[in-house]
């Protein structure tokens, strides 16, 4: 994926009018870029990426100034078609399947991620394997899975997740997605929007994003990188990870590129359980990341339970978060008095609490990300077999297919 612009005039030319971007940012920027290395190549996957195309809006507005700091948000939900970011993910790694002629293919995930690719997936006549952390099932919409080629399969540990969707395609013969490159791309995209932005509304000071292996900042900036001089200065990046399993802050603080190896037995206990990698240093990301944060003086912070409780609770004129989002037609899903998808809202809680602590100077602005929050979840999810432990494993996931 090669970007095929480098000033404000060739990404005019570029951006496709037809679509705006609160309908589908894919659409609207895919000319920014050329796919593959010949022209037959890019042009088949573009004419895939209409097809796959559901809805991948965002759309940034005003939020909130709290001590003298200006927030925006970067609404990666609302107009989502699987009410996240992983809407994204899902159109672009669907069109690399097509253009693969894939019929099967297998993944894991927390639950976004599996959610997009499944119903992108369903959309395009793949058959699907998803394979969640049996805790988790509860964040997920039954009615997903009613189609016949829609599999879904628990894995009673979190730490074998991972393993079971790789043994399973092994075993099978399926593809397993996303490529990393594919989720770089999925991230270009958003770089793009943002891009636009910068470059005919003016400049933010801070970007902020929850994150884990750091795919989607490596992607914004690839993008941002290009264009120096019709941006200014690039928005620092602030990453917020949740405490409880922070493994990017933690080797980041230490200078280490791996903290090593450790293992995620339940996800009961994570403020985001959709976020339970807890060595995504295996995708090989974190060389690329580190770089960014240097080069653009960015930093990363956490947020425990405490901390979120209280941003839950803190007000604003009366209005607290969730009131203010309201305001803004993002209505988070609250289910028995809690938040069920808290991902997107990490990052705020992380972008308050460093502007209390002062890393967030007063008169700057920030575009906090929220990448997701509203949830169709029913808790009714159950999946065709469980996974119990590792002795089991080869033989049940060989009989799936």
């Amino acid at each position: 994926m090669k970007l095929l612009i480098g000033d404000k005039a060739g990404l005019d030319r570029a951006i496709d009018p037809k679509h705006d971007p609160e309908t589908s940012i894919v659409l609207r920027y895919r000319n920014v870029f050329q796919f593959g290395e010949t022209a037959e190549e890019d042009s088949e996957y573009k004419k895939w990426l209409q097809r796959t195309s559901i809805r991948e809006g965002a759309r940034i507005f005003p939020f909130l100034v709290h001590k003298g700091v200006e927030i925006f948000i970067l609404d990666e939900t609302s107009l989502m078609h699987t009410k996240t970011l992983k809407s994204i993910d899902g159109c672009i790694t669907i069109a690399r399947c097509k253009l693969g002629s894939l019929e099967k293919v297998v993944f894991e995930s927390g639950g976004n991620t599996g959610t997009a690719l499944t119903q992108y997936g369903i959309q395009a006549g793949l058959e699907t394997f998803m394979l969640v952390p049996e805790e988790n099932l509860s964040l997920l919409n039954s009615k997903i899975f009613e189609q016949d080629k829609a599999h879904l399969l628990s894995v009673a540990e979190p730490g074998l997740v991972k393993e079971a969707a790789r043994l399973l395609g092994k075993l099978n013969g399926l593809k397993h997605i996303p490529e990393a490159t594919w989720r770089y791309e999925a991230s270009m995209f958003r770089g793009s929007f943002i891009l636009e932005y910068l470059m005919k509304k003016g400049k933010f000071d801070w970007l902020a994003q929850t994150i884990s292996a750091g795919f989607g900042p490596i992607g914004i900036y690839r993008v941002l990188k290009g264009f120096e001089k019709g941006v200014g200065q690039f928005p620092r990046f602030l990453g917020v990870q949740q405490e409880v399993n922070a493994p990017l802050f933690t080797a980041w603080k230490k200078g280490k590129t791996d903290t090593g190896p450790t293992k995620m037995n339940s996800t009961d206990k994570l403020l985001a359980k959709v976020m339970y990698d807890c060595h995504p240093q295996t995708y090989g990301t974190f060389e690329e990341f580190r770089n960014i944060l240097s080069a653009v003086g960015g930093d990363l912070t956490t947020v425990n339970h405490r901390e979120f409780n209280s941003f839950l609770e803190q007000t604003f004129e009366a209005n607290n978060i969730l009131d203010l989002l309201k305001e803004q037609g993002i209505e988070i899903t609250v289910r028995g008095e809690e938040v069920i998808e808290k991902t997107g809202l990490i990052s705020l809680a992380g972008t308050l609490k460093e502007i209390d602590s002062g890393k967030i100077a007063e008169g700057s602005k920030v575009l906090c990300c929220l990448t997701s929050g509203i949830s169709e979840a029913d808790g009714m999810a159950k999946p065709e077999r469980r996974i119990s432990s590792l002795d089991d494993l080869t033989e049940a996931l060989n009989k799936i297919t």
